[in-house]
């Protein structure tokens, strides 16, 4: 179920989604709660896949039948060999994934509930090399998209500031506090979680925050709130997408679907309300299946339920 999805193929099929920043091995453990002190717990699911802000969206798209590149770092290691595999599974291109020999590639252990919420611990290493000049960005020249996260700050201005030379959308998914001014100045759509905008403007209240980033940058600001939607402004103007109704199973990854299907969205050039629609959608179909990103749908999928 890995193939691009025939006749229902985004039109950005033969054009080429970059994603720049972290991948991550996931352990995920579904419990019925999440632990509230120490203790031993006994798991009702187990799940080993790939997690990391830039690599699930490129798995995301590459699940939506659009052609995606990964640009990362990662060790000369089983884990990193692990990673690099299941990629390949969902159609994304890691030529450009750097390995180098010593370093461990990031891993993390998610714990699940039944409600869906998550608590994840994360490990990357702290010895990773942070030069992003080897990265080939003379290859956005010919690409309809990038995306960048927030761990890799040198990678993500080098991507930010070639996408802009040529005239491309360039999304950041601010998913993750702090999001510097310089990666914030340098995008077309600026995605944040609730907690990373919040921590960015200083203050709780939404439509005050996002009008705060907004001074920052001349880029379109939203925010993801989970099953409350997405909120974003265009030239001082509060647009909302609410969120589908799903019984959502598992969580994790949702927002990296989202970001992923916008990037998707923004590269077939849609209007960005229908844009934030489609990836909203794919985010609810993500959250009804267990497993991170493996839950990402196909554009068929998406197309089916946008169709209700």
């Amino acid at each position: 179920a890995l193939a691009r999805p025939g006749s229902c193929v985004s039109d950005s099929a033969k054009r080429t989604v970059v994603c720049v920043g972290i991948a991550v091995q996931d352990l995920i453990f579904g419990l019925p709660e999440l632990p509230a002190c120490e203790g031993k717990y006994r798991a009702r699911a187990f799940a080993s896949a790939g997690g990391g802000m830039a690599a699930s969206a490129a798995a995301a798209i590459g699940r939506l039948g659009t052609s995606v590149e990964l640009w990362t770092r990662l060790g000369d290691d089983a884990i990193g060999d692990a990673i690099v595999a299941e990629l390949e599974t969902f159609g994304v291109g890691v030529q450009w994934c750097k390995r180098t020999v010593g370093q461990v590639s990031p891993v993390s252990a998610v714990l699940v509930d039944d409600r869906g919420d998550r608590l994840l611990v994360n490990y990357s290493d702290p010895s990773s090399d942070t030069d992003a000049t080897w990265l080939p960005v003379h290859r956005l020249a010919d690409s309809a998209a990038v995306l960048v996260d927030t761990r890799w700050e040198n990678g993500a201005i080098a991507a930010l500031d070639a996408a802009r030379a040529v005239g491309i959308p360039a999304v950041l998914d601010a998913d993750s506090a702090p999001v510097s001014e310089g990666v914030l100045q340098r995008a077309t759509h600026c995605v944040f979680s609730r907690e990373a905008l919040r921590q960015r403007a200083q203050t709780p209240d939404i439509t005050a925050a996002l009008r705060i980033v907004a001074d920052m940058t001349d880029g379109i600001v939203a925010v993801t709130r989970g099953a409350a939607g997405v909120d974003w402004l265009v030239e001082g103007v509060l647009h909302h997408q609410a969120a589908f109704q799903v019984e959502a199973i598992d969580t994790l990854g949702a927002g990296d679907v989202f970001h992923g299907a916008l990037a998707v969205a923004l590269s077939d050039a849609m209007a960005l309300p229908d844009a934030m629609r489609f990836a909203a959608a794919a985010a609810a179909l993500k959250c009804t299946r267990f497993g991170g990103r493996r839950g990402a749908p196909t554009y068929a999928e998406v197309q089916a339920l946008l169709d209700t």
